[in-house]
């Protein structure tokens, strides 16, 4: 992989990692009395489990992203590199 083309991944990885951390923490703390004011049939408590849930999977998502970017930085990711996933085990 180019470093120019490597530089732009980092840069939009680490942009990808924030933005799903921010969504994170703003399900986590309005998520639930937003979904039950949308839906009012909603239970409350049922929307705050759901608003947690968007959380936490928001948050996966941040971590796989910020993951991909260290390991980007790292030079672990490239183009070339095992075919399968024997060969990534054997290294």
């Amino acid at each position: 992989m180019k470093q120019s083309t490597r530089s732009d991944a980092q840069h939009l990885l680490q942009g990808i990692t924030w933005l799903f951390f921010v969504a994170a923490g703003l399900a986590f703390w309005f998520g639930g009395g937003v979904i039950h004011a949308v839906v009012p049939k909603t239970d409350r408590v049922l929307a705050e489990i759901e608003g947690v849930g968007l959380a936490i999977l928001c948050a996966g998502f941040g971590a796989i992203a910020k993951g991909t970017k260290d390991r980007l930085e790292a030079g672990e990711v490239d183009r070339n590199g095992p075919k399968s996933l024997g060969e990534a085990l054997r290294k």
